[in-house]
């Protein structure tokens, strides 16, 4: 048996030891990378709940704005509904008074 060689990414297992040295460089690297993986992915998962409250509040803000438009819209209804009801009045009126008109001459 040969004495190890310092870097084990060159490394050509051919023993036991050699064997298990590898495979727990191989485990090492793979923690490594899934530990970067993981704070990717936490971050990610961070900024998407940002996004979201921020989302909420636009649509609660935008919700709030409809409703105080639907209400202006109810509002506006009612008063064309009394100017209707003034100008059905006003035609009546009109009509009674142009018969009269008619009839006296």
């Amino acid at each position: 048996m040969g004495a190890l060689p310092n870097e084990l990414s060159d490394l050509h297992p051919q023993t036991n030891r050699e064997w298990f040295m590898h495979l727990n460089g191989k485990i090492d690297s793979i923690l490594e990378s899934q530990a970067e993986t993981d704070k990717m992915l936490a971050d990610f998962m961070q900024r998407t709940n940002d996004w979201i409250k921020c989302h909420d509040q636009g649509l609660l803000q935008r919700e709030r704005l409809a409703e105080r438009h639907d209400e202006k819209i109810k509002e506006l209804e009612r008063k064309v509904n009394g100017w209707n009801l003034i100008n059905s009045i006003g035609v009546i009126i009109a009509a009674i008074l142009a018969a009269m008109g008619i009839t006296r001459s």
